[in-house]
């Protein structure tokens, strides 16, 4: 059995170590790409095109940046130089498994949607979703499948937990879902409770600076456009520290789930 201690432990011994390396890389494919796309919110405005061109960069940026963390946590042979020619090299696999994912799992709140539909719900210009004239059965029916898909996702997330680490570190394309799954059999519900731990806080202390900052910048500032940016870096930088936490864990739990299997198979040798 992998104890979430343990793996917790190994994880903060990473984040000592390499910390240099990590925040490093992460400031480049996190942190200054979430604030280009700020930046150039504000600047071009409510430009459709513009917006969904930064928003694929800014996610391939990401995806580029998680990774090359990855390969540092699962290593520590492995620099800076190293970890961005593992994940270039392994990029074009990860966006494919990425895509398959995206589709399959946005598919799981089909039914919720289309319940929702039959209820008589409309949505508004401003993409915001009205209910009086919702039928009360089909909107019970709606809400029960939207929790059902939304749990579905968390258990998800959960096996699907070592994902990257198994892409950057096998070398497998599609392969390394079910190589995910197997990784994580026996431990999804201690996974789940992680992930819902890591969730809380992250949303917890992104109010809080959101709160903070954005009280400060409003008694220094006068332009509404330069607080709404300053907030935005701030929570910029809360989310690529949180990134860099989540894939050293990770990295760390695919390392203790791969010393599992070897000794399990060590009998039979």
């Amino acid at each position: 059995m992998i104890r979430m201690a343990m793996v917790w432990e190994r994880t903060v011994d990473v984040l000592r170590g390499r910390a240099a390396i990590l925040f490093g890389i992460a400031l480049v494919t996190l942190f200054l790409p979430a604030v280009v796309s700020a930046a150039a919110a504000g600047f071009l405005g409510d430009v459709p095109a513009a917006r969904l061109l930064t928003n694929i960069v800014s996610a391939v940026l990401m995806l580029f940046g998680m990774l090359a963390i990855t390969a540092v946590a699962s290593d520590p042979r492995v620099d800076r130089g190293t970890a961005y020619r593992l994940a270039a090299n392994r990029l074009p696999a990860a966006i494919g498994v990425a895509l398959v994912l995206l589709v399959a799992l946005s598919l799981t709140f089909v039914p919720g949607t289309l319940a929702l539909i039959a209820a008589g719900a409309t949505v508004t210009a401003t993409g915001m979703v009205e209910m009086q004239r919702a039928a009360a059965g089909p909107l019970a029916l709606s809400a029960g499948l939207i929790i059902a898909a939304a749990a579905l996702l968390l258990w998800l997330g959960a096996r699907l937990a070592p994902l990257f680490a198994v892409v950057v570190n096998e070398r497998r394309g599609l392969g390394a879902i079910r190589r995910a799954f197997a990784l994580t059999r026996g431990a999804a519900a201690r996974l789940i409770g992680v992930l819902i731990l890591y969730a809380v806080l992250v949303m917890v202390l992104s109010v809080a600076v959101r709160s903070v900052v954005g009280v400060v910048l409003q008694l220094l500032l006068d332009s509404d456009g330069a607080v709404l940016f300053g907030t935005s870096v701030a929570l910029a930088l809360v989310s690529a520290g949180a990134t860099v936490v989540q894939n050293a864990f990770y990295a760390q739990f695919y390392a203790a789930a791969c010393e599992r299997e070897r000794d399990a198979a060590a009998p039979l040798a």
